[in-house]
């Protein structure tokens, strides 16, 4: 009984990963030796670039929307080389994402450049689901950045090189260059200084 147990689970580990490669099919660049888990997700890949030796971990979702109700949308979403995103992780676009080289990004991670609506007294009537999707600005992560656990960085947000995100917190502004932040909304807790 354990070895037909250990075959189907071999076996389903081998279909889940044959399906997400071809999610990985979907964008338009894909770098050397990515490698995706079960249940990848990818929505608007031509505006999808990836760099060499990704890593996504399970039920992430990377979505670039072009058009959303009778909305057209100009979404890029650039992911740099050694970038691992870990489990259920949701990066969305309208405008633009860049997640800069070798950076480290936690499970239960949101990052988003858009939101349903702009948060106006006229769209109180409207259901979210029913208003124009809006961006306040691109998103930049800099390059060496570690972004911890169940963090969410909203539209607008540039975040320095080599800073460090601290779980559960939510980055609202801009981050400094290495600096380590957290808190809801998100600031700074201390530099980080060369030995």
């Amino acid at each position: 009984m354990r070895i037909i147990a250990k075959i189907v689970r071999h076996l389903r580990s081998k279909l889940l990963h044959l399906l997400s490669e071809d999610e990985l099919k979907k964008v338009v660049r894909i770098g050397k030796q990515a490698r995706v888990t079960e249940s990848l997700s990818i929505r608007g890949g031509e505006y999808i670039s990836i760099g060499d030796q990704f890593y996504g971990g399970p039920g992430c979702r990377i979505e670039a929307w072009d058009s959303f109700k009778d909305f057209q949308y100009t979404p890029q979403i650039s992911i740099g080389d050694r970038v691992k995103i870990n489990s259920r992780c949701h990066i969305g676009a309208i405008n633009s994402i860049v997640i800069g080289d070798d950076v480290l990004i936690g499970s239960n991670v949101l990052i988003t450049d858009h939101s349903h609506g702009d948060n106006s007294q006229n769209e109180l009537s409207i259901p979210p689901t029913d208003r124009k999707l809006y961006s306040k600005g691109p998103v930049v992560i800099g390059k060496r950045c570690w972004i911890c656990e169940n963090v969410v960085i909203l539209p607008g947000v540039h975040i320095g090189d080599g800073s460090v995100v601290a779980a559960s917190a939510v980055v609202t502004k801009d981050v400094p260059a290495n600096v380590v932040v957290g808190g809801n909304p998100a600031h700074v807790i201390k530099r980080i200084v060369a030995l």
